[in-house]
């Protein structure tokens, strides 16, 4: 019995390390893959046949401009590394903001992972302007097939204060998650009144990661929606 005993515990704990290998080993091939997107400029030749761009919206404040667009996964599998390349044009048509210059953070031109059937907002809250943006328009390429189960974050504790929102994000999954992006909206009688995100840089397994974020345009007395999907499959 204790041969057997031993037996066992040992083989448990060469599985528990070879899910951990395995582990840091995807996150770091998907830290690879970003810094190779980060280097270069977004450019979208085929659109995308199973994400949707279902609304758009502009928010301006004090703060600056925030472009919002909420994306729709019609298909039955979930994508990895979507392309999203938005366009700020103001009222006479003329471009005054593009996110596909080289450089740009891969958050603020693509979702990480985007689950089947899913909807979801994405926020760009570092629009630099060079006009007063009137309208924008979003463009969505082909993401890959994401493979793997999904790991499963959740949002818990959101709250305002002040001109901010405070929470945690809940990473229930045993898979580390970097570049967790928080999106959030402030919708006002239907309409987005205010926007803005936080990137954490990580969200450990089984661990709860309090996030801040500062908003372009006034929350204040609005309905929050946040959402932080996952970035790693398992």
């Amino acid at each position: 019995m204790l041969v057997a005993l031993a037996l066992t515990t040992c083989e448990s704990n060469q599985e528990r390390s070879a899910k951990l290998a395995k582990a840091a080993k995807q996150q770091e091939g998907e830290a690879a893959k970003r810094a190779t997107l980060a280097r270069r400029a977004l450019t979208i030749t085929r659109p995308s046949t199973k994400v949707k761009v279902t609304g758009t919206a502009i928010v301006r404040g004090s703060e600056g401009v925030a472009a919002v667009i909420t994306l729709h996964n019609i298909s039955n599998m979930a994508l990895s590394d979507v392309p999203i390349q938005i366009v700020l044009r103001d009222a006479r048509g003329v471009s005054v903001y593009t996110n596909d210059v080289p450089g740009l953070s891969p958050t603020l031109a693509s979702v990480a992972l985007i689950p089947a059937h899913a909807v979801l907002t994405w926020v760009d809250d570092q629009v630099q302007a060079t006009g007063t943006p009137a309208s924008v328009s979003a463009k969505v390429g082909e993401g890959m097939p994401a493979s793997g189960a999904l790991p499963r974050l959740s949002v818990a504790g959101t709250h305002l204060s002040e001109a901010q929102a405070e929470g945690s994000v809940v990473n229930h999954s045993s898979v580390g998650q970097q570049e967790v992006v928080v999106d959030a909206v402030a919708r006002r009688a239907g309409m987005i009144v205010a926007a803005g995100r936080a990137v954490l840089a990580n969200a450990p397994p089984q661990t709860s990661t309090p996030f801040q974020i500062f908003f372009v345009g006034d929350p204040s007395g609005a309905h929050l929606e946040v959402n932080a999907p996952a970035t790693t499959p398992g």
